[in-house]
């Protein structure tokens, strides 16, 4: 990426960016450095999502004072909603990209007498009947796992703002978050909870061309019925060693082009 022309403007990081396991072996501290410090090498900001294995190996609070905080500081006063980490930013003219909270509703990363942490547990208990609440067996609804999360009313209220902002200043949008949230570019497990609720939002404004996730490690993608692309890219994470999972996406007036690496493909994406 390095070395990649023209220059890269920025990296969009869609979380599980080390793995969960590390916890086990107290390496968590010792891997996030390692990865950081590839991603330090490049002179553009990189954006992070953050991810469920990000919390197998750190809570929100902790994740806040490490190098995965992409959130700048002044994006706090625009959305109320405790420590979501949802923000916005405009790397170009009459373009815009949104990074939202997959976990902002989760008992994952949060401490369990925490409102949002009960909350959470109350909705996965109501929808998972399962003594492992990670066990989708049986569910009507897969997707509620412990594994997945959701986005709060407070974050989907600002979503909403952001996209008519857009769409009175004729923006395109591109979405990122960790969970997919379109059925057709996922399996049924690896859905955000309430991801009608975000896809409603999106359908309900013009500017959104493209919806990119991580989460599923195989990847998916589809066009829906707004036009919009979803696109779920497959995790580095079980990638094999002599491989690569990464790709670059050139952005024009009227459609993006992704050029992947090893298990990623290319891809033309019109709006």
């Amino acid at each position: 990426w390095a070395t990649e022309r023209p220059p890269l403007a920025f990296v969009l990081q869609l979380g599980d960016s080390i793995d969960g396991l590390n916890a086990r072996s107290g390496e968590a501290e010792s891997a996030l450095e390692q990865v950081l410090a590839a991603l330090g090498q490049l002179p553009v900001p990189v954006h992070h999502a953050w991810g469920n294995h990000e919390f197998y190996n750190f809570s929100r609070a902790r994740l806040v004072h490490t190098g995965l905080n992409s959130r700048p500081a002044e994006a706090m006063a625009s959305l109320s909603a405790g420590d979501c980490q949802a923000y916005h930013f405009s790397p170009a003219a009459r373009f815009r990209i949104v990074v939202l909270d997959a976990y902002d509703l989760s008992i994952l990363g949060r401490e369990p007498d925490s409102p949002r942490y009960q909350e959470s547990l109350r909705l996965l208990r109501e929808k998972n009947s399962n003594d492992n609440l990670n066990s989708p067996t049986g569910l009507k609804e897969p997707r509620f796992v412990e594994f997945n999360g959701g986005f709060s009313q407070a974050q989907l209220n600002w979503f909403n703002e952001v996209l008519k902002f857009s769409d009175e200043n004729q923006e395109k949008v591109v979405v990122m978050g960790h969970l997919p949230i379109h059925p057709d570019a996922s399996d049924r497990v690896c859905l955000a909870w309430n991801y009608e609720d975000a896809l409603s939002v999106i359908h309900s404004h013009e500017c959104v061309v493209c919806f990119l996730a991580g989460h599923l490690h195989d990847g998916g993608y589809c066009l829906d019925s707004h036009g919009v692309h979803h696109l779920t890219l497959e995790g580095v994470i079980e990638t094999p060693p002599e491989s690569n999972a990464f790709g670059t996406i050139y952005v024009y007036e009227h459609k993006m082009i992704l050029k992947g690496r090893g298990r990623i493909s290319d891809r033309v994406m019109h709006f």
